[in-house]
């Protein structure tokens, strides 16, 4: 698999090409695998740029942190030695900033840390009030200065490591800096570019604002590429009694157990391939599922008593006014009045989340790993932590981005490894789990294009739990429908962009049920840091946040009436009523927490 695959994290289920549609086991014939092409509806320099314009966004959150931590430090007074020991130690703790300098009269007066010789003159560039240098080289690591100019004619200036930008991009992206030279290059030879002179003909670029580097996506995905769509070897059982599973694997002695969950069973040949071990036991009268092991990927209160106009709630979260568009469009800080989602609990079935990161700690109850059937939950991916992020941050703290759903509690399930990667045995495995783990509100922002018996046993289970269920649609821009999404227990969400028109890679049908924002969207990201993704995956856990809001608004709705409410007070989009696009409309948090309050 390409690198650019692996970093699929920007834009969740890109089109991969051949996948499996449906696979019918109730007939004669012998099982077979169905490879139907997906008409390639997305040219790639059009994701390229997209994938450009989110890490051009994600470069300007981290230096504007930057910029904003080095001013808070400017007003400290260094006078008082307590305080300024405290500065020595948070600054050496601080994971991107090495060294801090005041310079007054063009020398230095107060320096701390690593570099003693700081170089005002390497602060040829202005942003606002800020003075930024170009990107140096020490010892192998990028570094750059940023600086501020105090009233008193002071400058405070910073020396910043680039080591995330560069761990973060350069399997994505070449960065170029002003003066045209590439401190960021992909490991690929082909795209290895000293300078922007070596660059392709019309290949496109992004710049950052405050920096005014250029950003290049060199996507080498292979466009013939196919995608397993089941691994190989193996097969998912279940037993229709569990009393009868010892005795048959008694009575099959070549076939080896890798997981049980009884009546449920994870199994493997290795002298067969999966669709010679499908055919043999798919007429076992006594098992009730037998299907591959199907691949899948990952795709971030007060009651109101009229319908009178609400106040704004605006939450201090630094990214919240300046970024998070997303938030306004959907009318949440209306909705905040009503409601914040305590007292519920929302699954995220992914790559897992980031257990430390400042915005998502204490919001992590019990999490679950389906890959290895432990605890550790800890998100080595980054998409999964995206996607809770989106859900329910931390909000009004000051720090990073708000959540949809301030209050609410998330249970991390890490269904996918670290190249977001899963099977339909693990996800399933994950759906139970968080149903017997308590989760009322279930985000998948994953799927793929075939149905599983086995899949949808989990999320039939789930709903009748009374878990809502929500599911991103997926980013191919076909009418092939993924699943889970598909599934009519779980509610399907399409992606709209800040002009409220269809995300160009959104996928459409009959089984949309509503949109939401799902283009630029910044969400936390492992490390403590901050990206700005696209997908489907980003639009689903604003209406998972959404059904959390509400189900802490009225405790009394079950699953299907959340379900009506989101559709039915969902703002209409595209052609009058439900069309494949939009379904019914973008979310609106504001008018369906009145409906769900006046229920």
């Amino acid at each position: 698999m390409s690198r650019y695959l692996k970093a699929i994290i920007l834009f969740a289920v890109i089109g991969i090409g051949f996948w499996i549609i449906q696979q019918i086991f109730v007939t004669e014939r012998p099982f077979s695998v169905q490879d139907i092409t997906i008409e390639k509806q997305i040219e790639q320099r059009t994701l390229d740029h997209l994938l450009a314009e989110d890490l051009s966004l994600s470069t300007s959150i981290f230096i504007n942190q930057l910029s904003e931590q080095l001013h808070r430090w400017s007003e400290q007074d260094f006078s008082d030695q307590t305080l300024f020991q405290k500065f020595k130690d948070e600054l050496s703790e601080h994971p991107h900033y090495q060294s801090f300098a005041i310079i007054e009269d063009g020398k230095p007066t107060i320096t701390s840390g690593s570099l003693k010789n700081i170089d005002v003159d390497k602060l040829t560039h202005k942003h606002q009030k800020n003075l930024y240098s170009d990107p140096y080289k020490v010892n192998d690591n990028y570094y750059m200065l940023i600086g501020e100019r105090l009233s008193d004619d002071r400058i405070v200036i910073g020396e910043a490591n680039l080591s995330f930008i560069k761990e973060y991009m350069q399997d994505l992206a070449s960065v170029a800096d002003t003066n045209g030279s590439f401190f960021v290059s992909g490991n690929n030879p082909d795209v290895k570019w000293e300078t922007t002179e070596d660059l392709p003909e019309d290949l496109r670029s992004e710049t950052i604002p405050e920096l005014g580097w250029q950003i290049y996506v060199h996507s080498d995905r292979n466009e013939n590429e196919m995608e397993r769509e089941y691994i190989e070897h193996q097969a998912v059982i279940k037993f229709r009694d569990n009393e009868t599973a010892s005795i048959w694997f008694s009575d099959n002695p070549d076939i080896n157990i890798i997981e049980n969950k009884n009546p449920l069973f994870l199994i493997e040949s290795k002298q067969e391939e999966t669709i010679e071990l499908i055919n043999r036991l798919r007429d076992d009268r006594q098992l009730a599922i037998v299907e591959p092991n199907y691949t899948l990927s990952k795709q971030v209160s007060m009651p109101v008593a009229s319908v009178k106009p609400l106040e704004s709630v605006k939450p201090n979260d630094e990214f919240f006014q300046p970024y998070q568009w997303n938030l306004n469009q959907i009318e949440v800080e209306q909705g905040w009045n009503i409601a914040n989602g305590e007292q519920v609990t929302i699954a995220i079935i992914d790559t897992g989340v980031d257990p430390k990161h400042a915005d998502l700690e204490g919001k992590l109850v019990h999490g679950y790993n389906a890959l290895d059937d432990s605890d550790n939950f800890a998100d080595t991916h980054g998409h999964g932590t995206h996607v809770a992020g989106i859900a329910a941050a931390l909000t009004n703290n000051v720090t990073g981005i708000a959540g949809v759903s301030w209050e609410s509690f998330i249970i991390p399930i890490k269904v996918l490894n670290d190249k977001g990667e899963g099977s339909s045995y693990e996800v399933a495995k994950g759906i139970y789990w968080a149903v017997d783990h308590g989760a009322d509100v279930i985000n998948m922002s994953l799927g793929d294009y075939h149905s599983s018996d086995l899949l949808y046993d989990a999320v039939r289970y789930a709903y009748e739990q009374d878990v809502v269920l929500i599911a991103a649609s997926g980013n191919d821009n076909v009418q092939d429908p993924m699943y889970p999404a598909r599934y009519p227990e779980v509610l399907t969400v399409a992606a709209v962009n800040e002009e409220r028109n269809r995300a160009f890679f959104s996928n459409f049908g009959d089984h949309i049920d509503v949109a939401a924002p799902g283009e630029h969207i910044p969400s936390t990201f492992p490390n403590n840091h901050y990206v700005v993704m696209s997908g489907t995956s980003m639009a689903s856990p604003h209406v998972a946040g959404l059904a959390a809001l509400i189900r802490s608004n009225n405790p009394s709705l079950k699953n299907d009436d959340i379900y009506r409410i989101i559709t039915s007070t969902a703002t209409d989009l595209g052609i009058d009523g439900f069309d494949p696009y939009y379904g019914f409309g973008e979310i609106d948090v504001l008018s369906a927490l009145r409906a769900a309050h006046e229920q």
